[in-house]
């Protein structure tokens, strides 16, 4: 896990190693994609940089007590009460009145949409408005957003959309080697910086911790 400081203007992503490879950090006002197949262990991902910043999260699938009892779980011990906000949230009453999820965010704050499955198979002139909001907010509050984007197939309508206006996709891959689950991680696109990876994920009581790949 991360020690939790950045450097000002940029937000902790709770993993030391991803934190350096962005230079200290996700740049306030970034949008980020995580891509993962369902099965993926991704989850963590947003746990870790939720237990690194006051966050608000909204899940679109799992009840919110659901979702808390994870972060709290996957909180390592030692560590400070999470601030965190969990929001259970229909899709289509995001992309209707984005403005009411979205409105409010603290300065320097994190915003989770968990998963964007839900929102990205409405209108699409809807969900061109909703990251339009989104990012809007983003910017005036020095906040990043962190979508988890589940792969299916066919294809999510709309994924198009969430990837092209996402600052950094995170690109998260499973194998089974040996015997063992191996979760990789390779940060595709920074608008801005370079593109890394791979580093392998390790996932256990002290939290997710990544090491440089040895493919």
């Amino acid at each position: 896990m991360s020690d939790d400081t950045a450097p000002s203007g940029r937000l902790s992503t709770g993993v030391d190693l991803l934190d350096s490879g962005l230079g200290g950090g996700v740049p306030a006002g970034s949008l980020v994609a995580v891509s993962a197949l369902p099965r993926a262990q991704s989850e963590p991902l947003l746990y870790a940089m939720a237990a690194a910043n006051s966050t608000r999260y909204l899940s679109a699938l799992r009840p919110a007590e659901e979702v808390a009892d994870a972060l709290t779980t996957a909180v390592p011990m030692g560590k400070a009460a999470l601030d965190v906000d969990v929001r259970t949230v229909d899709g289509d009453d995001v992309l209707g009145s984005p403005e009411e999820f979205l409105g409010g965010l603290d300065a320097g704050s994190l915003l989770v949409v968990d998963p964007t499955t839900e929102l990205e198979q409405g209108d699409r002139h809807r969900y061109s408005e909703f990251l339009d909001t989104c990012k809007r907010a983003l910017r005036m509050t020095d906040s990043v957003g962190l979508f988890h984007c589940h792969e299916n197939t066919p294809s999510v309508l709309r994924r198009d959309m969430t990837l092209a206006r996402a600052d950094q996709v995170w690109d998260v891959r499973m194998d089974v080697v040996d015997r063992s689950v191996k979760t990789c991680l390779a940060v595709t696109k920074v608008r801005g910086g370079t593109p890394f990876g791979l580093v392998e994920l390790t996932f256990d009581e002290a939290g997710v911790t990544a090491t440089v790949g040895r493919d």
